[in-house]
């Protein structure tokens, strides 16, 4: 029972923190406007704009909250059907594919032909693209991301790896942590939920997420999801 109340209050402390700072600029530059500080027509428009960004990135932190909520009370209502994981992450690789192209960054996808996978096509979407996000973020102009889905046993494997910064060993066992940052001054990030819903997400259907990184060599990875026992036998494709 201690743990658990330590545990929520370390939870309202980050939720609390993470709501601080853009409320305290939309109060700022809402008082701006307000006091005729913002006096001219670019002023006012530099304020409504931060109020408008501000007010986006908590609208997202409450929209990430519910998620987790939801997903820990088991009441996510996962659509489940059978998926080909090779057309979904070929959708989400295009959907970065200008992204990675700006930032000077290569993005490949290499998939077997793979058995249908049970599962929620949009909730696993979201696991995908935010592994992909984050590995574009900490991959530097002419470095390299690659997706690799294959049949391994009775499971499905995605591995997403890059050739960014790395993660250091003591961040890596807190990497799935809720809120955790390994660099906190990263405000613009975001709040650090994204990879708490992916293993959330991963663990509702059943699978496994892991990572592997080296400072300064890259990070990679895994999610593990089980094939349908229809299709779990080794060496097993579909036409």
């Amino acid at each position: 029972v201690q743990v658990s109340q330590a545990s929520q209050r370390e939870f309202v402390a980050n939720v609390s923190h993470e709501l601080k700072t853009p409320l305290t600029s939309i109060q700022g530059f809402a008082q701006a406007i307000l006091d005729g500080t913002a006096s001219t027509p670019e002023a006012r428009e530099q304020a409504a704009q931060v109020i408008y960004n501000e007010s986006g990135r908590m609208h997202r932190l409450a929209l990430d909250l519910l998620d987790l909520a939801r997903l820990d009370a088991g009441t996510a209502d996962l659509k489940m059907s059978p998926l080909d994981l090779s057309i979904l992450l070929n959708s989400v690789v295009e959907k970065f594919a200008p992204l990675a192209a700006r930032a000077g960054v290569t993005i490949s996808l290499e998939a077997d032909v793979l058995p249908s996978v049970a599962g929620d096509g949009d909730r696993l979407a979201q696991v995908f693209t935010n592994l992909l996000d984050n590995a574009l973020k900490f991959t530097l102009t002419g470095g390299e991301v690659t997706i690799i889905a294959r049949q391994v046993g009775a499971e499905l494997e995605v591995e997403v790896r890059d050739t960014g910064v790395g993660i250091s060993q003591d961040a890596l066992q807190h990497i799935f942590d809720r809120f955790y940052q390994e660099d906190p001054s990263r405000a613009h990030h975001g709040a650090g939920l994204g990879l708490a819903i992916a293993r959330e997400i991963v663990t509702a259907h059943g699978g496994k997420i892991s990572v592997q990184s080296q400072l300064g060599q890259g990070t990679a990875i895994s999610v593990r999801l089980p094939l349908t026992k229809e299709n779990s036998f080794t060496g097993s494709t579909r036409k």
